[in-house]
């Protein structure tokens, strides 16, 4: 496809639609003309010359003539009045093209006449760039000629073609656009076309305005969201483009601001969050105090807003500060009365938060912006993913009162069943316009529309994409069962002419309105779940595990500082914030970069847990079966915190402290621990710095305990002993007192054979004393 040079956006005015008559049946009926506005003045265009891709298209065998269709007005074909089409043709050659005229073309989309069903308008996106279509007019109207085109130069036209002229068989769709035919040195005039341009034009009868087509619009606010490793946010110069007048976010605003019709808006809180830190100069993450303590005994007063204007003294403001604020103030206008649907924060990947960690999910839906907040931005939630595929167990995980969106591709039930529509199948033309999915409803974006208006050229412009729109609403509308209709607007493309886009949806047989509306006034048609086509190149571009893994550590983290910080109650929330960015559906393509950014973020949040230093003397002895253990906190930190310490060891031995230490900034401690052992042993003893949940903040000491404790075998062996030796005293003093009573003063240290011998001797027979 050819891209054509970057053109300055072209400035129109809304062009009245002028009602159609009614038809007898389906015959045709000749227009007549009645007056009519005059057309605009063509605005001024910078030459440019031709792209890389019109290069590589015109080597491809593309005309040498690229045409581009700017406006389109009235967008329906009318009864009566003139069609005015304008645009700008480039030579995509080397050679001087002259005397190059401009002439419009219309007809039948097929054989049988209007095109009236989606495959017909599916189809006619595959038509070659050089079919002949329709019917030219050459002798009608107002033919401008351009006499000369320079190499890589860029001219305007203006066509104005009677309505009367444009003949119709039946209610439906028709082809029209441009040709242009001129002459250069190697190609003289002839009757082909040296460059095309086309897309679709409905024509409905009156007498369909009296059921109008429902159908919504569907806006996505998403953008990636990045931080860098201190909590600023990363890529300032893309969101100072984003964010400046003619940058992608603030033309969008624009683009939705220049029509009154409704629209249902798709936000990304994290983005609005991010847009609000900018607004703010984009400070680095910190940990100072959230409240100021009052002096004079009044409420503590909260840290500034996000939005809140810098005071005087602040530093002066940057100009994507500026374009931020300016946003945000537009973004809160451009909503006020529309539907505001937000996505899981930080757009999350759901299939693969499903897969992976399903906890994270629940916390990026319950997670809320607080600039929404403070802009008075109601919103409920919502589901898209960029794709628009979701899968059963995705779709099983959200809460029933969530607004689903999803493309009707999904619900594609000819020619692919749950594996996805096989090629060259038609899409299904009756898949519902909302399903009811295991108690869960799942509204059905138009995929066609996203595709804009068929080629040669971008297909997805203001008037491509337009016209597809109100052509897949007419083949709806004329088969006499109209489906509501749902389009999401797609991101990849200009945003020019909304002036033009939106007054000429402005048709009576088309109802637009919110998703809400669209939702409650369509009963829902139940789809089996194994029917929903969930492709397998999606679950291969789902997040994997180790970036789910660094965003949970991150989280985690997060809680743990902010649970020792005593005067901050801010840090842990903002960087769930920024750990969930880490999840977005953006980050698919480039997970690497994801990752290293949440590891410089878990770098900066683990130097400061490790600021609460503990140390100890290089052993203990413990005198019985418990004893003090000695323990040095310094919080090297500027700021207050409180913190346990815990013992790590084997099951011989505990150790037991205070609940909670508070240590000032910059303070050093000295605590007393308690070590109690059953056994006499060394036990190595890891002492560990922790919150008060007992969660470690990475600053250890180790210390071996020993017990001087003597184990019970001991004293059973030295209490038998003492048993025995006292038995034995006792038996020696009774012997003496018998000795002593028959007037004998033994010998105590005589033998045994010598007290023998000597009582014998005596004639006594008792036992001799015996001799210890």
């Amino acid at each position: 496809m050819v891209r054509p040079p970057t053109f300055l956006r072209a400035l129109v005015a809304a062009a009245g639609l002028v009602t159609a008559s009614t038809l007898a049946g389906l015959g045709a009926t000749p227009a007549t003309a009645v007056p009519a506005a005059p057309a605009p003045a063509p605005a001024e265009v910078a030459t440019a010359a031709p792209s890389t891709a019109e290069a590589d298209d015109v080597r491809a065998g593309a005309t040498p003539l690229a045409v581009r269709i700017k406006t389109l007005s009235p967008s329906t074909l009318p009864a009566e009045g003139p069609v005015r089409i304008s645009g700008t043709v480039t030579n995509r050659t080397d050679e001087v093209w002259s005397d190059v005229r401009v002439y419009t073309f219309f007809g039948d989309g097929t054989d049988d006449g209007a095109m009236r069903t989606q495959a017909q308008l599916d189809a006619a996106m595959d038509v070659p760039a050089d079919a002949e279509l329709g019917q030219r007019l050459t002798d009608v109207g107002r033919v401008p000629t351009i006499e000369g085109i320079a190499p890589g130069e860029e001219r305007q036209f203006a066509v104005t073609v009677p309505a009367r002229e444009l003949t119709v068989t039946r209610a439906g769709v028709y082809w029209f656009g441009v040709h242009a035919m001129g002459a250069s040195a190697s190609s003289p005039r002839d009757d082909k076309a040296d460059g095309r341009a086309r897309t679709f034009m409905p024509y409905v009868p009156r007498r369909f305005e009296e059921t109008p087509l429902p159908a919504a619009i569907v806006v996505p606010i998403t953008a990636p969201v990045r931080y860098a490793g201190d909590g600023s946010l990363a890529a300032v110069e893309t969101w100072r483009r984003w964010l400046a007048p003619e940058g992608r976010l603030s033309r969008l605003l624009g683009f939705v601001e220049a029509g009154s019709t409704p629209v249902t808006w798709l936000v990304d809180p994290a983005l609005v969050d991010a847009v609000g830190l900018l607004a703010r100069g984009n400070p680095a993450r910190s940990i100072e105090p959230t409240a100021v303590a009052p002096t004079d005994g009044s409420t503590p007063t909260d840290t500034p807003s996000p939005t809140e204007e810098p005071s005087a003294d602040a530093e002066p403001v940057g100009p994507e500060a500026l374009a931020a604020t300016a946003w945000l103030e537009r973004f809160r206008d451009a909503v006020a009365g529309d539907e505001v649907l937000t996505l899981p924060y930080g757009n999350v990947d759901v299939p693969a938060a499903v897969r992976h960690d399903e906890r994270l999910l629940d916390l990026a839906l319950a997670q809320r912006s607080t600039v929404l907040a403070d802009l008075g931005i109601e919103s409920s939630p919502g589901v898209m993913s960029p794709s628009g595929y979701l899968d059963a167990a995705s779709i099983a995980a959200l809460d029933p009162e969530t607004t689903i969106v999803v493309t009707d591709r999904m619900l594609d039930t000819l020619g692919g069943g749950a594996g996805g529509t096989a090629a060259g199948a038609e899409r299904d033309p009756e898949a519902p316009a909302v399903a009811s999915v295991e108690g869960r409803r799942l509204v059905a974006a138009s995929y066609a529309v996203d595709q804009g208006s068929p080629g040669p050229g971008p297909s997805r412009t203001s008037v491509g994409l337009r016209q597809r729109f109100l052509a897949e609403a007419a083949v709806r509308l004329v088969k006499g069962e109209p489906r509501p209709l749902t389009v999401v607007l797609p991101q990849g493309w200009g945003l020019n002419d909304p002036l033009g886009f939106f007054s000429g949806l402005d048709v009576p047989w088309l109802d637009l309105g919110t998703v809400a509306d669209l939702d409650e006034a369509t009963v829902a048609t139940p789809v089996d779940v194994d029917a929903l086509d969930y492709p397998g190149v999606q679950e291969q571009r789902e997040l994997d595990r180790t970036t789910f893994d660094d965003v949970a550590a991150l989280i985690e983290a997060g809680d743990v500082l902010q649970n020792v910080l005593l005067d901050n109650n801010d840090v842990g929330a903002v960087l769930t914030e920024e750990a969930l960015t880490g999840l977005s559906y953006a980050g698919r393509a480039s997970q690497s970069t994801t990752q290293l950014s949440l590891g410089q973020s878990l770098t900066w949040v683990q130097s400061l847990l490790g600021g609460v230093e503990i140390t100890t003397s290089p052993g203990v002895t413990l005198s019985g079966t418990s004893g003090p253990v000695v323990v040095t906190l310094d919080n090297t930190l500027d700021h207050a915190v409180e913190v346990r310490v815990r013992g790590k060891s084997d099951s011989g031995i505990e150790i037991t402290g205070p609940d909670r230490i508070e240590l000032a900034a910059g303070s050093r401690t000295t605590e007393l621990l308690t070590a109690r052992t059953t056994t006499n042993r060394v036990h190595n003893v890891e002492l560990v710095v922790t919150d008060l949940a007992g969660n470690e903040l990475g600053s250890a000491a180790e210390v071996p305990v020993r017990s001087a404790q003597v184990s019970d075998v001991i004293w059973l062996i030295m209490g038998t002993g003492a048993g025995l030796l006292f038995l034995a005293i006792a038996v020696r003093v009774v012997r003496r007192v018998r000795a002593a009573r028959r007037g004998e003063a033994p010998d105590l240290f005589a033998t045994r054979a010598e007290q023998t011998e000597a009582a014998r001797a005596s004639g006594e027979q008792s036992e001799p004393a015996e001799v210890p």
